[in-house]
């Protein structure tokens, strides 16, 4: 594209391997301007393949140079700036983008689809994740046309592939037209088949290694150029970071989640039978795992100052299986300060331990064992070392604790087992809605509306802020319809590239263009035959998309790419956007006829901060989730932060309000969480005059202190993107 090329911020020229100037940038001009033709000559006959070399020109400045070439391609591309590390920067379209980059792992491949789109035109495009010690990949995200003869497997061997070439060599590989080459990769015959004829592929290099890749596929001969793999070699190494990161998040993740689901069938299991051997088999492993000389569970009467040993794990036994006082002893410290405590036996503060000094022991731990915020027993360590006084120590024991409260929660003799509160909905009296929360007026009066809609069969409109879960609503109304037995569909249109989006949406018939797969494909609507279409930012559909989907919705029948005549089809359509459909009407930009159509019925989702104390219910109700599926006690929240989370605006809706519960559960160690633990945009008073960026990133760079790790996870960006968004602003 001529723009982009046009766009970057230094001096890019494409040269042939004869060195003749086949294109440049208007930057590139003006540098050549202010050099000699002996000098231009050098230039291009001389540089170093991706070396940096400083030139003088003729009125004594310094230019840098650099030279990029792509395998597979004999032309390649000379680089000029005024600055060591000009390559860094990217045309404005993308600094940005790059800038503001999100730290979470959906929202990192979002991203990244987002920036290649940007970039390149393709008919195919897989993002993937590889592993390198295993060598192994998986697909992280693919859309366009499918290829012939191959099956998406996830941590698949890397082979003797284009993938495996890259990931060997580290930089890219163009292959300009396949009809010409013959790579030698398995892969390439079946994307020749599919009617592929330029493919290009960019490593993700982080860390001395391979950890993802771009692979891109274009039917046009010559579609991907050296300037293509140039500007996605830079993506690629901006978002290398964050991607590999984002990769140890899931994977995370997925332990976090498989751990859980083991450690409550776990807990499932055990009753009051064979608990007590539980929890002996339970100090033992422990004791073996952690290298320690004896460990101990409690259980605490807190009202009698008692505590009873109910497992012990080690060479002889140290505690009583009877009822025993804990006055005076470490154990009520550790009900006092209500945290993990540890002692040198030879403290002077620590009491009754002339019986463990005799038997060599130096050192005690005590972690508190919670149930709904209650203590209601305790975890021992006792070494002869000083190994229980270790952070190390502290930290498992920690997570052993929250483990063991869901178990200790089982004996009778503690304190009555908690129960979680039930929110207040709608699904006894509307099937569907039973995941969404909300007991406000105005939450139930939409709900109402939305359940009664569901009945009929007449497009719905649903409409509100970006966060307020209109895809959410979009899934009730689908299962409290009709048609909740069919397909419930989704198509995002502004997430698929525009030239894919018209197959992806009607399908194509077999020989409808070259590449096409034999006997064609099904496209979304058809997919939805039966069932209901949810079309996610309807606002970003092109004009000729808007006339197609006005057919099928007046004549219920849909013409696939290539279709000799229409097929019928009986599908709901549901439709959401945050924009203004009719400001984009009277613009020009929306055709007036369809928004009658798909309007027959809006639902207008309102914005969390009109939500009154739903937003209490959310926080409550996400916290319990992310306890039952990450185990551990659920957290609550104090009185002074719910005064904060009621107060703030919530400009994000309820996603915003899920990234900050999320946080706050990873982060908060307390089972309470209290106003202080909130970001600092929660507890800051709204000011009376609108705040530059500037003005409020110098404001929080000194609220955290200046760790700049830390501002930049709050802000939910990488640090790479923070360094840029300071230097933009010219903060130090």
């Amino acid at each position: 594209m001529r723009e982009l090329f046009e766009a970057y911020p230094f001096g890019i020229i494409r040269v042939s391997r004869k060195g003749q100037i086949l294109r440049k940038n208007n930057k590139a001009s003006q540098f050549l301007n202010h050099l000699s033709p002996l000098e231009l000559t050098s230039l291009l006959e001389t540089s170093s393949k991706e070396q940096l070399t400083p030139l003088t020109t003729i009125d004594d400045q310094t230019l840098y140079v650099k030279k990029y070439g792509v395998e597979g391609c004999s032309d390649f591309l000379i680089l000029l700036g005024t600055d060591p590390d000009f390559t860094l920067n990217l045309p404005s379209l993308f600094e940005k983008s790059i800038e503001d980059f999100p730290a979470d792992p959906r929202g990192v491949t979002e991203r990244i689809v987002t920036l290649v789109s940007n970039a390149v035109t393709f008919e195919r495009f897989d993002l993937l994740r590889v592993d390198p010690q295993l060598r192994k990949y998986t697909y992280e995200y693919s859309i366009g046309i499918n290829i012939e003869g191959t099956v998406h497997t996830a941590y698949s061997q890397i082979k003797n592939s284009g993938l495996g070439w890259i990931f060997k060599h580290e930089v890219p590989h163009l292959v300009q037209n396949l009809e010409q080459i013959d790579t030698g990769f398995y892969e390439d015959p079946l994307l020749f088949q599919t009617g592929f004829r330029s493919i290009l592929r960019v490593p993700i290099v982080f860390d001395h290694g391979v950890v993802g890749a771009f692979l891109l596929a274009s039917r046009e001969k010559n579609r991907f150029q050296p300037e293509d793999a140039f500007l996605l070699d830079q993506i690629s190494k901006l978002v290398a970071q964050p991607f590999f990161h984002s990769g140890l998040l899931l994977d995370f993740e997925y332990h976090n989640l498989t751990s859980a689901t083991l450690f409550q069938t776990v807990v499932s299991l055990i009753n009051e039978s064979n608990i007590k051997d539980f929890l002996g088999e339970y100090a033992e492993k422990l004791r073996i795992t952690s290298g320690l000389d004896f460990t101990s569970i409690f259980v605490l009467d807190e009202k009698r100052k008692l505590r009873r040993c109910l497992a012990e794990a080690g060479a002889e036994s140290l505690d009583s299986s009877e009822w025993v006082p804990i006055w005076d002893t470490g154990m009520e410290e550790m009900y006092r300060s209500e945290s993990i405590v540890a002692y040198n036996f030879n403290d002077p503060n620590y009491k009754h331990a002339d019986h463990l000094i005799k038997k060599g022991l130096t050192s005690l731990l005590y972690s508190p064992i919670r149930v709904n915020g209650q203590i209601i027993g305790a975890i021992s360590a006792v070494t002869s070392d000083e190994r229980a006084l270790s952070t190390d120590i502290a930290g498992l024991f920690k997570h052993c604790s929250e483990q063991l409260g869901l178990i200790l929660a089982k004996i009778p003799i503690t304190q009555p087992q908690f129960t979680r509160k039930s929110h207040k909905s709608c699904q006894a009296v509307h099937r569907g809605f039973q995941n969404i929360i909300g007991t406000s007026q105005v939450m139930q009066d939409t709900i109402r509306k939305a359940a009664t809609a569901a009945q009929y069969e007449f497009p719905i409109l649903i409409t509100g802020e970006t966060g307020t879960g209109k895809e959410l609503f979009a899934k009730a109304i689908h299962q409290t319809s009709k048609v909740a037995e069919g397909p419930f569909i989704v198509v995002n249109s502004a997430a698929i590239p525009e030239n894919l989006l018209e197959s992806e949406l009607f399908g194509y018939q077999e020989g409808a263009f070259t590449g096409g797969l034999k006997g064609g494909k099904r496209g979304k609507i058809l997919l939805a035959d039966g069932g209901t279409l949810f079309l996610d930012e309807i606002g970003e559909l092109s004009p000729e998309l808007q006339a197609k989907l006005l057919r099928v919705i007046q004549e219920q029948e849909v013409e696939p790419l290539g279709a000799a005549k229409p097929i019928p089809v009986q599908v709901r359509i549901i439709s959401a956007t945050h924009r203004n459909l009719t400001e984009m009407v009277q613009k020009g930009e929306f055709r007036e006829d369809l928004l009658y159509r798909l309007n027959a019925i809006e639902i207008q989702l309102p914005p969390l901060r009109e939500r009154e104390n739903d937003i209490i219910n959310l926080a409550e109700h996400m916290l319990n989730i992310l306890s039952q599926s990450h185990g551990g006690n659920p957290k609550t929240l104090s009185t002074s932060a719910r005064a904060l989370l009621l107060e703030y605006s919530w400009p994000g809706n309820v996603r915003q309000l899920q990234n900050v519960i999320n946080r706050l559960f990873v982060f908060v160690e307390s089972t309470t969480i209290h106003a202080k633990d909130l970001p600092p945009d929660l507890r800051t008073l709204p000011v009376t005059s609108p705040e530059s960026e500037k003005d409020k990133l110098e404001r929080l760079l000194s609220e955290f202190g200046g760790n700049k790790t830390a501002l930049a996870h709050f802000l939910g960006i990488t640090r790479t993107g923070l360094w840029k968004k300071l230097k933009r602003l010219g903060i130090q």
